[in-house]
């Protein structure tokens, strides 16, 4: 697959939540990549855009503020896929959680997987806190990310 502009239907099928997915920053202090792991992600049905919420106070928001440079990393679909873009930050929105949503507006995705291979198992994973805030969280914070990419897709037409 030769690099595209925006996601394809089936990543953007991937890319409905709670999925594992690497999202590599610059890190604000040290200017050195900073990889972290997110699970809160929504893709936008265009594939021109994705969205993920993070903690309030978490270092990736603060390194999107400083470098809006941003690639998430992608297993599923039979391969691997990176994504890049420019993201932008929300102020703090306090729910059950206090989060943050990154808006990610996708310049870049290319399929990264090495010659002769495919993905055959996607990771898994599985939260070992609070069953009942678990799913209070997810329903949270799906609402939220959900109004944030109908709001970015109103103010792109």
């Amino acid at each position: 697959m030769k690099p595209q502009n925006k996601l394809t239907d089936e990543l953007i099928n991937l890319l409905q939540g709670e999925k594992m997915v690497s999202l590599i920053t610059i890190d604000e202090k040290t200017g050195q990549p900073d990889l972290t792991t997110i699970s809160w992600v929504l893709a936008d049905s265009t594939g021109e855009r994705v969205n993920f919420a993070i903690g309030h106070n978490a270092a990736s928001a603060k390194n999107v503020q400083n470098n809006p440079n941003v690639i998430l990393g992608v297993i599923g679909a039979g391969s691997c896929f990176s994504i890049k873009g420019q993201g932008t930050v929300s102020e703090v929105i306090e729910k059950t959680m206090k989060m943050r949503v990154v808006n990610v507006e996708i310049e870049m995705v290319e399929d990264i997987m090495f010659y002769g291979s495919k993905v055959t198992v996607e990771p898994e994973y599985e939260k070992t806190y609070n069953k009942e805030l678990a799913d209070k969280l997810d329903k949270e914070v799906y609402e939220v990310l959900r109004k944030s990419l109908e709001k970015a897709s109103s103010s792109n037409s």
